[in-house]
């Protein structure tokens, strides 16, 4: 039994639980790579291509080989080959030694080791060997250095992995600026680089990654053995306190939540597992990174850019096909893209061979799913769960029976319940069948709470048995079959493509000009990217700033290029609270009136149409749109088709005589 004939959250409850006991789970990530090297040896557990046009193994441009080979003849470096294969043995072995290489540079079972890399093969060995060897901290590698340079502080990092100086990048540039400044950093390596001895303006050394690990032992470890309650990752997530927000996963939790995603599939040991989310994010490192493992698939790495590198996404139904995936794993706009192309450019698409795709990180619109679906044959199944959760919490079935829009059923072995929570930040009751109020967890695979201990005041609540649950910020209900569904969010991040942007950056920025008296920023539909932040802002009474310069201050102040606000409002008055907090639910109905408003406006000249949007604390956020009675059925589906992109929740309803009146 698994997602594809489950049908109710009895059916998940049926499934053999033992089997993610932490007696029957490795003692650690580590032991994980170490027990499939032994089953599955010359197996193949990561393919990785440069990109798109590397449509196959057998057809990989020339030039790229050339390129390729020019570049390790002159000049020893691999960073542009165009296809390789790495088997569990060999990845056991690299993990091994870069685990020790750590160990000889001072990392012990409490320290960090910082990654700073793009996808490659080099950075799953980086993130188990760190893992391994203490504690890895994943890094998005387009974050500012500022902000990276403040989660390596926050994270009390010894070590840094980072691409080396590669053309096109210039994530090399960002750690050369920052390293002198992390205190306790004790080395950097440089993947795809050389050492650099120290000097009066190198202070900390740098070590050349293949060098570093061609000097050590792959057989043995020298390194302590972690355990299953050993901290293995910090992995940075959206706060909205300003502040780096690290969030501490124990070996028990990864180990968990790999082997609950693995009760529920049905791929099985060879099956090729389509990784393009980046590593550094919980869900390519564990739901499709460490799960795979242990499974015994082998991970397809998508370019060093994932769904971003080059004609990844133009090629991609011909790269799901030829390297034979079983399952992928994307966000909304990979598959709103897949569908675009599909659509605009007739492709007539042959019978894909994946048994099924998922989509996670940010709302999935029912009307994407469906069409998806349709035009590939392949389900697309929806997901949802946190960086806290360790990555994956509910997984929708492949036949569900479910009667709402639902991210589906709690997967095996956790618990997950909804909540009312006053504004103490105490948990009054669990709420009944179908009535909204927060969603909380807990579980093994559930973390112990974050570095800053300030980021877990008001994070976890308690029941009456003394159980303690973390909440996710998240609205939602369950139905009487056990289906989730999202109602809007508590906590106010912006998910953009399914990167999670912190309101506070954007609003701090602004609140900064001298002539800004309050910011607000909210997330607004996007057709493509899910949402985008705006940013509302009220100024002092006699100020004279203009919209231009304001715009050019704030995105100069901003430190990271996605939360760069669309566009900037200056309004009278921000609404507020009866006790003078700001209320973001009025704003975030504007935005999806608004955009409702330009996207059906082109389509129906001359129709009659009105739009309400309304927080509600039952439906979260809903919208309304009216039309006149006699032509409801005419423009519903039209209606549908043009807000197919969009996640909101919305209802096409008659306009009564009257009303239209």
């Amino acid at each position: 039994m698994n997602i594809t004939t489950i049908k109710n959250h009895a059916d998940v409850g049926n499934l053999n639980l033992a089997e993610i006991s932490p007696e029957q789970l490795p003692r650690s990530t580590y032991h994980a790579i170490l027990q499939s090297a032994k089953n599955f040896g010359d197996a193949t557990a990561i393919e990785y291509i440069l990109d798109g046009d590397c449509i196959s193994e057998a057809q990989i441009p020339f030039a790229k080989k050339l390129i390729h080979r020019i570049l390790m003849t002159f000049k020893g470096k691999s960073f542009a080959n165009p296809h390789r294969k790495m088997s569990y043995k060999a990845l056991a072995n690299n993990v091994t030694g870069l685990g020790n290489a750590l160990h000889s540079l001072g990392i012990t079972k409490t320290d960090v080791t910082s990654l700073v890399l793009p996808n490659f093969p080099e950075t799953y060995v980086s993130l188990w060997a760190a893992e391994a060897a203490g504690i890895a901290n994943p890094i998005n590698p387009l974050l500012d250095e500022s902000i990276m340079k403040e989660i390596m502080i926050s994270a009390n990092t010894k070590v840094i992995i980072a691409l080396g100086p590669v053309p096109g990048s210039d994530i090399w540039q960002k750690v050369m600026a920052i390293k002198e400044h992390i205190p306790g950093l004790k080395a950097v390596i440089s993947l795809f680089g050389d050492d650099i001895a120290c000097s009066q303006n190198n202070k900390v050394p740098v070590y050349g990654f293949k060098k570093l690990l061609a000097a050590q032992s792959t057989q043995a470890a020298n390194f302590t053995l972690p355990e299953q309650n050993d901290v293995c990752a910090y992995f940075h997530t959206g706060g909205t306190t300003g502040l780096p927000k690290l969030a501490k996963h124990l070996h028990l939790n990864q180990l968990t939540n790999a082997g609950q995603v693995n009760l529920l599939s049905p791929v099985n040991a060879g099956d090729t597992m389509l990784v393009g989310l980046p590593i550094f994010h919980v869900n390519a490192a564990v739901a499709t990174g460490i799960a795979s493992l242990m499974k015994g698939c082998k991970i397809l790495l998508a370019s060093p850019s994932g769904f971003r590198g080059k004609n990844i996404i133009q090629n991609l139904l011909t790269l799901i096909n030829n390297y034979d995936v079983a399952v992928m794993t994307a966000v909304p706009t990979v598959y709103a893209a897949m569908v675009e192309q599909i659509t605009s450019q007739k492709i007539s698409v042959p019978p894909l061979k994946m048994k099924f795709a998922i989509c996670g990180a940010a709302p999935l619109s029912s009307d994407l799913q469906t069409l998806f679906t349709k035009l590939t044959n392949t389900p697309l199944v929806e997901g949802y769960g946190s960086t806290e959760g360790s990555s994956v919490s509910t997984l929708m079935p492949v036949n569900p029976i479910n009667k709402e829009a639902s991210v589906g059923l709690p997967i095996p072995g956790i618990t997950l319940k909804i909540a009312d929570i006053n504004e103490q930040g105490t948990l009054v009751k669990i709420c009944d069948t179908l009535d909204v109020g927060e969603i909380i967890i807990t579980g093994n695979n559930v973390f112990p709470g974050y570095v800053e201990d300030a980021h877990n005041q008001g994070a976890w609540v308690v029941d009456e048995n003394g159980q303690q649950y973390f909440r996710t910020g998240d609205l939602g209900k369950i139905d009487e079959s056990g289906y989730v569904s999202l109602c809007g969010r508590q906590k106010e991040l912006i998910i953009r493509g399914g990167h999670n942007i912190d309101p506070k950056m954007i609003e701090d920025a602004a609140t900064s000009h001298p002539d800004v008296t309050l910011a607000a920023a909210v997330p607004r539909p996007d057709s493509y990217a899910g949402e985008v932040p705006v940013l509302y802002v009220t100024l002092s009474p006699h100020s004279t700033l203009k919209l231009d310069d304001l715009t050019a201050y704030v995105s100069a102040n901003i430190p990271e290029r996605a939360a760069i606000p669309k566009a900037i409002y200056i309004i009278d008055e921000i609404p507020l609270t009866a006790v003078g907090k700001i209320y973001k639910p009025e704003l975030v109905c504007l935005e999806i009136k608004q955009t409702i408003t330009e996207t059906l406006s082109e389509q129906l000249i001359n129709k009659t149409v009105q739009i309400n949007v309304f927080a509600d604390k039952k439906l979260g956020i809903k919208a309304t749109i009216l039309v006149n009675e006699d032509e409801l059925n005419a423009l519903q589906q039209q209606i549908k088709t043009l807000l197919t992109p969009y996640s909101f929740n919305y209802e096409v309803l008659a306009l009564k005589t009257t009303e239209a009146a």
